[in-house]
């Protein structure tokens, strides 16, 4: 028989699971920062990122984190969402450094292309929701993708070293995911997109279906299209783009969570 010590242990665990599992346990995609993770996962990075800075006892950042954790699942693979617990004496460097003075503060770091490894920053002033932290950041990721129109197609290719990706896409904005692939090959491959309107274009390139990936490369023996069949979504697009360029160091396939979540409507941004 088990004793009563191991019962309420047991009793425990089900009662407060995320206590014991960490505020933000391995089931999110929220990245638990440390003074030594924080300069290579926020500054070594090209990628936009939002830190928050909280106490586990905070009422306000116990109410926080159901939004921040969507928010994360929705940004994975697209920006960094990551957390800095400040009442773990081991990261109190960090909080003093960054002056937080209150629960959750909420921080901004936006890559800084003419001083690498010193990202710009700033408060984050929006509002508490999955929603506003998202469309926030989103705003935030600088666009590396190249609007084109028909007539450009060909000379984007000969002036470039390649290979060159280019979406046909039925919408006006460049999805957030496309952005997030351009960063990871930033320099290594060149990333375009085209509207449906161009009919000619898709007619040429095979395209009868929006959004469509066709993968651009030349040699001697000259030009060759690889159109992409598989999901567009994160996960399998950066494993099939990672067949014709490397990614840029520092980049992140999706980060996959130890236990299955029920989607939820701040997926949106995992799929083109």
């Amino acid at each position: 028989m088990l004793s009563t010590a191991v019962i309420l242990a047991c009793q425990l665990f089900l009662l407060f699971p995320l206590a014991l599992a960490g505020f933000y346990g391995s089931d999110t995609a929220v990245i638990n920062l440390t003074p030594k993770t924080f300069k290579s996962e926020i500054y070594d990075t090209n990628y936009t990122s939002i830190v928050e800075f909280y106490a586990e006892w905070c009422g306000h950042c116990k109410n926080l984190r159901p939004q921040y954790t969507k928010a994360a699942k929705s940004l994975n693979g697209i920006a960094k969402v990551a957390a800095v617990r400040c009442d773990d004496q081991t990261n109190q460097s960090l909080c003093s450094r960054y002056d937080v003075r209150g629960y959750p503060t909420l921080k901004i770091f936006r890559p800084n292309s003419k001083v690498p490894s010193n990202p710009y920053i700033e408060d984050y002033q929006g509002g508490r929701t999955a929603k506003a932290i998202i469309d926030t950041v989103l705003a935030k990721i600088p666009n590396k993708v190249r609007r084109l129109k028909a007539e450009e197609v060909q000379t984007w290719i000969e002036e470039s070293n390649g290979p060159n990706v280019l979406l046909f896409h039925n919408k006006a904005n460049t999805p957030p995911l496309y952005k997030g692939l351009a960063i990871d090959y930033a320099g290594t491959a060149n990333f375009g997109i085209i509207r449906n309107s161009e009919k000619g274009l898709s007619k040429e390139y095979g395209v009868i279906k929006f959004p469509s990936i066709v993968v651009i490369t030349t040699d001697e023996e000259g030009e060759h299209r690889h159109k992409y069949s598989g999901e567009l979504k994160k996960e399998p697009l950066y494993e099939y783009l990672s067949s014709f360029a490397t990614p840029v160091e520092g980049a992140r396939a999706p980060q996959k969570p130890k236990k299955a979540r029920k989607a939820t409507e701040a997926t949106q941004h995992e799929e083109l």
